[in-house]
């Protein structure tokens, strides 16, 4: 049991893949007949965690009628949901759902457009806030992570047209709350932003983890 909640990042539009979603938001996605949240929400059960926070914008309406049909299949499970008013970034909708929502400290936090199977039990016993790494074949698409030897950050590398294979940010991470005090309220990215910040700080480290990992975003 990973007695932690799990933020879901599920505000997304869908932008690239509206043409064959036929209105649906992202998470929301037919694979074989079945929506991936459903797939998604079952591996993070499975996986040990029990205290879902999605955070919403678009379609927001769709999701949640697909959460509250899924409260009786998991009535050992606390789905909580939180709107944005308007887009505010990854960072952003972090900030504005841990105004609204109680939290004691330590959270994970995951996007609801990838599928990760497995790992969360390796970055729950890291000691800070720390991310996970996938190795693929070509990080083209995504840029790739540089750690020292201790597994602290030190630099996130941009996308580069070259193909090599490397190890890149999965989408996954452990996170304090305390990190995130003092918002000013505007919009903001978990990647270019906080995660820089607490480079420069040296309070962000990275792990690698062997999973399979499908990106369902394009």
């Amino acid at each position: 049991m990973i007695n932690k909640p799990l933020i879901i990042l599920a505000g997304g539009f869908g932008t690239r893949l509206q043409s064959i979603l036929n209105g649906l938001p992202k998470p929301l996605a037919n694979i074989n007949g079945v929506p991936f949240l459903q797939y998604l929400l079952q591996n993070w059960i499975n996986k040990g965690f029990n205290d879902f926070i999605f955070s919403l914008h678009f379609e927001s309406n769709k999701i949640i009628d697909f959460l509250e049909s899924q409260k009786l299949n998991h009535i050992n499970c606390k789905i909580r949901y939180v709107v944005e008013p308007t887009p505010m970034g990854t960072g952003g909708a972090i900030s504005f759902l841990l105004e609204k929502v109680e939290i004691e400290n330590i959270f994970f936090v995951i996007n609801a457009d990838t599928w990760i199977e497995d790992g969360y039990s390796i970055l729950n016993e890291v000691d800070s806030s720390v991310i996970g790494l996938v190795e693929v074949d070509d990080i083209r698409r995504y840029g790739s992570v540089i750690v020292d030897e201790n597994d602290f950050v030190i630099k996130f590398l941009e996308k580069q047209d070259i193909i090599n294979k490397g190890f890149i940010n999965a989408g996954v991470y452990k996170l304090s709350k305390h990190d995130f005090a003092n918002w000013d309220g505007n919009p903001y990215s978990i990647e270019r932003d906080f995660f820089i910040k607490l480079v420069k700080e040296k309070k962000l480290k990275a792990k690698k983890i062997k999973t399979s990992f499908i990106d369902i975003g394009v």
